[in-house]
C-alpha cells in the first residue's frame, strides 16, 4: 500500500510523525482542541467537515507539505482559481443551469447568497467540505481554490 491510497486521516498522521510533531502541538497551533485534532487522524472526513480552507492549508504548512499532499494523491490542481472568482462562476452556473441560486443553496445545505455577500469571510467561517461541493457542481478542481498556499 502507498501513501496516496491511505486516507486522509492516514496520510495527516504520517505526516505529522514525520515532521516530528506531537498531536498537541498541532492542535495547538491550529487553536483547536486535542480530542478535535485527534478526530482528524482518525476519521478521513474529518479535515473536510470540520476545518476551514485557511485552516487547512495552515495545517499543511504546519506539517512542512501541501495541502493537497494531505486530501489527495498529491497531483497538481488544474489552473488556480480566486475565491473571489467564484461567485461570477456560480452566476454562470445557474444562468446554464436554471437552477436558482436559492436552489442551488439548499442543495448545498448553505445560505448562498451569504457567501457571494463575502466570499472569504464565509470560507473562513465555513468547513471546506462546502467548498469541495460548491467546487463540484461547478466543474472546478476544489484544490484549484488553494493557489496561495506556500510550496512545502
Amino acid at each position: 500500500m502507498t501513501l496516496e491510497s491511505t486516507g486522509t486521516a492516514a496520510r495527516l498522521r504520517y505526516y505529522r510523525v514525520r515532521a516530528g510533531k506531537s498531536r498537541e502541538d498541532v492542535a495547538r497551533h491550529l487553536g483547536i482542541n486535542d480530542a478535535w485534532y485527534h478526530d482528524l487522524e482518525r476519521e478521513d472526513h474529518a479535515l473536510a467537515a470540520t476545518l476551514t480552507l485557511f485552516q487547512a492549508i495552515e495545517l499543511a504548512s504546519f506539517l512542512g507539505v501541501r495541502l493537497r499532499d494531505l486530501a489527495a494523491d498529491g497531483r497538481s490542481p488544474s489552473e488556480p482559481v480566486d475565491l473571489m472568482e467564484l461567485p461570477a462562476r456560480i452566476h454562470e452556473h445557474v444562468a446554464r443551469t436554471g437552477l436558482s441560486i436559492e436552489r442551488l443553496g439548499e442543495d448545498l445545505g448553505v445560505d448562498l447568497q451569504a457567501f457571494m455577500r463575502s466570499p472569504l469571510k464565509f470560507a473562513a467561517e465555513s468547513p471546506l467540505g462546502f467548498l469541495q461541493a460548491m467546487a463540484q457542481r461547478l466543474g472546478i478542481d476544489w484544490l484549484s481554490l488553494a493557489h496561495d498556499e506556500r510550496s512545502a
